[in-house]
């Protein structure tokens, strides 16, 4: 969700590092690449700080939240058309995030999005978090679908290795440096995948400078 739907990476770290930084913890430029961006917060949480208490780790990932939760994001470029392209032609899809309920709803209301998705995975859902597959095959489990059947949009190194783990074919948000965890091909954002109807219940997703790949659809 945040960085594949919405422009939420400085959100994200601004609320991680304002928190940690109050408590005498900076975050590297690595750091925020390994141990925040695609991780649940629990894991972030206790990489940053191994010797605080549960209940110390629980209010500063509180903290966190509190400031993430209601920040506003501009969406991602294309992905408002994206959507109605899957909804258009019947192709079955979800979500996958690490995110947590309020931030969930409100993301998704504040693009008009609410409803729309026919399965959503939360770090609620899963006992582990990516980089672990677990997330993308519950997902794909809940779509009856084999996850080597689905495409995987992400954005950040444990999500696109959650996804390679999973055996989907993922496509990283960003750049090549996505394709050393394990993503097949890069874009920038939405803007320049179509779709174009090939027989019936078969649809081809074009990308701007990869791979055409066959979906199945029940238009």
């Amino acid at each position: 969700m945040d960085g594949v739907l919405v422009h939420s990476k400085p959100v994200v770290e601004k609320s991680w590092r304002t928190v940690a930084e109050s408590l005498g913890r900076p975050i590297s430029d690595p750091e925020m690449h390994e141990l925040v961006h695609g991780r649940p917060g629990s894991y972030t949480v206790n990489a940053l700080f191994p010797n605080a208490s549960a209940e110390e780790q629980r209010q500063i990932h509180r903290r966190v939240e509190v400031l993430e939760e209601r920040s506003p994001c501009a969406a991602i470029a294309g992905v408002e058309k994206l959507i109605q392209s899957l909804v258009e032609y019947r192709i079955r899809f979800g979500l996958v995030t690490s995110g947590w309920q309020g931030r969930i709803e409100f993301v998704l209301q504040s693009l008009g999005l609410a409803g729309r998705f026919e399965v959503i995975v939360s770090r609620d859902d899963v006992s582990r978090g990516k980089p672990d597959p677990e997330p993308y095959l519950l997902a794909a489990s809940r779509l009856g679908l084999p996850a080597s059947e689905t495409i995987v949009y992400e954005d950040s190194l444990s999500g696109v290795r959650a996804a390679a783990g999973a055996g989907a074919y993922c496509v990283g948000i960003g750049g090549e440096e996505l394709l050393a965890s394990g993503a097949r091909t890069t874009v920038q954002d939405f803007t320049g995948i179509t779709f174009q109807p090939r027989s019936p219940g078969e649809v081809v997703k074009r990308f701007p400078s990869g791979p055409e790949l066959r979906m199945a659809c029940s238009r």
